[in-house]
């Protein structure tokens, strides 16, 4: 079955150039559904993940571009555009998704154990951002991150030179160092939207579920297009 030309998944983009391996968010074979993509205007990976409050305008305005092109939902290339989702879930006329971190109560309500957090920083992700996506004091949640690793210096960069062999074994390292201190982790999560490269593999070595920004877009398109949810099934 066909996706009608207007079903379509919008991601947001930062200004770093996005990772376009197959699997990759932003790659155009990665789902069974089109998507369409626009970088936000002065959003990068420095400022975005820092938390610029001013770039809010910026988000709407994007996404709601990407909605006059077609797009029937929409994402974004970072997961630490949570910050943006309250005003954008209220301005936009379709569903939207900007992190991740928006699975994570349904992750733990479905494994019922503790949830291991990766994410591209630990140092911003705060209790109060956190909450901003319903994850609260009483959620069993695990966080590591990349910080001072070479995905992060790369991913920090404008070009971005990163390999999926780089992201593999940076947060396979990460997620050991994690379930040292945690071991009752039943699921991970991946706030990155550059995690799901390395998820197949990281599934493979840790024998856990793995959910990432291409699990959230699947789920976030079934809702909306009968189209994309069909195909979905095949």
């Amino acid at each position: 079955m066909q996706t009608r030309e207007a079903d379509a998944l919008g991601v947001l983009q930062l200004q770093n150039k996005p990772m376009m391996f197959k699997g990759a968010l932003s790659h155009p074979e990665t789902f069974d559904f089109r998507t369409i993509t626009l970088p936000v205007a002065d959003a990068w990976v420095s400022n975005v993940v820092a938390g610029d409050a001013g770039l809010e305008h910026n988000f709407i305005a994007a996404a709601n571009e990407l909605v006059r092109r077609g797009a029937t939902a929409i994402t974004t290339n970072c997961g630490f555009a949570i910050r943006y989702q309250r005003a954008m879930a209220r301005a936009l006329s379709v569903p939207v998704a900007t992190s991740t971190l928006l699975i994570v109560p349904f992750v733990a309500a479905m494994t019922g154990g503790r949830v291991g957090l990766l994410t591209f920083d630990s140092r911003p992700l705060t209790a109060d951002l956190l909450r901003l996506a319903g994850i609260g004091d009483e959620m069993r949640v695990s966080i590591a991150g990349l910080e001072g690793t070479a995905t992060y210096e790369i991913m920090s960069r404008p070009d971005a030179p990163i390999t999926v062999a780089q992201v593999e074994n940076d947060l396979l390292a990460a997620i050991e160092r994690l379930r040292r201190d945690a071991h009752d982790v039943t699921a991970l999560v991946f706030e990155c939207a550059g995690f799901p490269v390395a998820s197949a593999r990281v599934r493979a070595e840790t024998r856990l579920p793995v959910y990432d920004v291409t699990s959230m877009c699947e789920l976030l398109m079934g809702g909306v297009s009968p189209f994309a949810a069909a195909a979905s099934r095949r």
